[in-house]
């Protein structure tokens, strides 16, 4: 399509529209009992909304990803040869006209050189019709969309402004989700890495809590007694608090109990904690090993308590984790979910 017949289109549509704009109901307006009619825009003001509103038409036709917006083009110019004697072109005056793909071209003619014109094609003119066919409705379509759209006037464009603000606004969304979701994977790929490590060096540091004195009866290597404890503990099922249900969900079995107190702390949010293993009734009649949060520099703790009422250990924390504790050379296990106290802050559990 010529962008110089959609210009001419745009402007009668434009003109033609906002005068239908001016006499529809949608710029009427009638008063409180009574059936006078009020207009609220002049004429002018309407048809210049209908001018506005057919410019607005090929933004339209983008978000619609109409493939119309493909066939417009501007007028060439094309300098058409003829053919001397000699066999040398020579320009003609130079006229304006169309480039078409599609177009039937010949060879001139010359009575002097004997030369024959090219033939053309046999279906070239059926190609030509169609082709004019194709522009004939493509204006017609052109056409109807101009004219819908300055009919409605300050509508189409109220309406063409909301839908690029909201497209705007979700192409906003999705770039916001998408860094969130880069994130998520950075953090993920963090704590998977740092679970794998934990998972190595637990058996490290088992080896090393059991070196001294515990499971002294079982008469068993440090090798061989971290090996054991690692076989009584289930993996681990949550990986932002990797202790949590591996020691069974309670905090006393078999007269013993594990317990966690606070002391306020001068780093801003930090709490220092009590941990605290003790027998209800009697002595304790073993070590105790205590299993912190992964993000400590060391998350297993030995502690002597054969003989002792009560064993603690103290340590620094910003959030909430879950503590597991093995005593009775492993023939109990007790676990504290510090988020569920609800005597620690609760700033600090929901951390």
């Amino acid at each position: 399509m010529s962008l110089y017949y959609i210009v001419i289109i745009m402007a009668a549509t434009g003109i033609f529209g906002g005068i239908v704009n001016f006499y529809s109901d949608a710029n009427a307006q009638r008063e409180a009992e009574s059936t006078t009619i009020i207009k609220l825009r002049p004429i002018g003001v309407c048809i210049l909304f209908g001018l506005a509103a057919t410019v607005l038409v090929p933004l339209f036709l983008k978000f619609a990803d109409s493939k119309l917006l493909q066939e417009i083009h501007i007028p060439v110019k094309v300098p058409p040869t003829e053919t001397k004697p000699s066999g040398k072109p020579v320009p003609k005056a130079a006229n304006y006209s169309l480039v078409k793909n599609d177009s039937i071209q010949t060879t001139p003619s010359n009575n002097n050189t004997g030369a024959q014109p090219v033939s053309t094609k046999p279906d070239g003119g059926k190609k030509t019709e169609e082709k004019e066919k194709s522009v004939a409705t493509d204006y017609m379509i052109w056409t109807a969309y101009c004219l819908l759209a300055a009919c409605a006037g300050m509508r189409f464009i109220d309406l063409l402004m909301s839908k690029i603000i909201t497209k705007e606004t979700m192409n906003q969304k999705n770039n916001e989700i998408q860094e969130l979701s880069k994130e998520i994977k950075g953090k993920e790929k963090e704590l998977t890495t740092s679970l794998n490590n934990y998972k190595v060096s637990e058996s490290i540091q088992l080896k090393d809590a059991v070196e001294s004195k515990s499971f002294t009866e079982i008469g068993t290597s440090a090798l061989d007694q971290s090996a054991l404890l690692i076989s009584w503990l289930p993996p681990i099922t949550h990986s932002n608090d990797p202790q949590k249900g591996r020691f069974g969900g309670k905090s006393r079995v078999n007269g013993k109990s594990l317990t966690a107190d606070y002391d306020h702390s001068n780093l801003p949010g930090v709490l220092n904690l009590i941990i605290k293993v003790s027998s209800v009734e009697g002595d304790l009649n073993s070590d105790v090993y205590l299993f912190l949060h992964n993000s400590f520099a060391k998350s297993i703790i030995h502690l002597e308590g054969n003989g002792k009422k009560v064993v603690e250990y103290k340590i620094p924390a910003y959030g909430a984790f879950t503590i597991g504790a093995i005593t009775d050379n492993g023939n109990t296990h007790l676990e504290l979910d510090l988020e569920k106290l609800e005597n620690f802050p609760e700033d600090f559990r929901n951390r």
